[in-house]
């Protein structure tokens, strides 16, 4: 795993201390957001160690620096470009279609070859993580998505977001989380980190059991 990919988990997973109770709420989304901005800084420098370091390689190969420099930029177009096309279908799905062609929207912004790995359940295909997240099985879900970040060379980003709706037992649920996203030449998804700030074992509670504590609920959690 690339040096900012691995800066930026390591730094979410200090979140889960700020998550107490294993609950969302407004204190802990606070939380989620200051940490945030320190996994942002700590992306930032990193990103600049990275493009000396590039600098120097391109000076080397005989490469015009004005060039690389472009091609950094148009990648890092493409990579936002790239996530503001998901949250767009993320904020009204029912807009895209049915199901299938939600999932093939979200999708085709990914390589065909990208997979979505979940911290908690492991990878999968692009396509197939989609559905699962958005329709699998009973799950009726949506997922509001709060920032997005791409690094000054468009290889890598991410998302905070928060996952909620109807679980696969029939339950409420609202899980926060971040996801860290590598991108291609072309900026566009290759690989897709999905981590939370609690257990394990209360996200498959969330999802496959008794659900989370929602402010529209008031529901408990084990």
């Amino acid at each position: 795993m690339p040096k900012t990919m691995i800066v930026m988990a390591m730094a979410f997973a200090l979140m889960v201390g700020a998550c107490a109770g294993d609950a969302t709420g407004s204190d802990e989304y606070q939380a989620l957001q200051d940490e945030l901005a320190s996994v942002q800084q700590q992306l930032s420098e990193t990103t600049v160690e990275l493009e000396a370091a590039r600098a120097d390689l391109d000076g080397v190969a005989g490469q015009p620096a004005s060039s690389a420099a472009a091609g950094s930029s148009a990648r890092r177009e493409a990579a936002l470009e790239a996530l503001e096309l998901d949250r767009q279908v993320l904020d009204d799905p029912e807009s895209y279609g049915t199901e299938d062609e939600v999932v093939d929207l979200l999708a085709s912004h990914a390589t065909d070859d990208a997979v979505m790995d979940d911290a908690v359940f492991g990878a999968v295909p692009m396509r197939e993580a989609w559905h699962n997240t958005l329709y699998g099985g009973t799950f009726d879900a949506r997922i509001d998505v709060y920032e997005t970040w791409v690094s000054d060379d468009g290889s890598q980003g991410g998302v905070l977001w928060i996952w909620y709706g109807t679980n696969a037992a029939g339950n409420p649920f609202e899980l926060a989380g971040i996801s860290l996203v590598e991108f291609d030449e072309e900026g566009r998804i290759a690989y897709e980190l999905v981590t939370y700030p609690y257990s394990d074992a209360y996200v498959k509670t969330a999802t496959f059991g008794e659900g989370t504590p929602t402010p529209s609920t008031g529901g408990t959690s084990g």
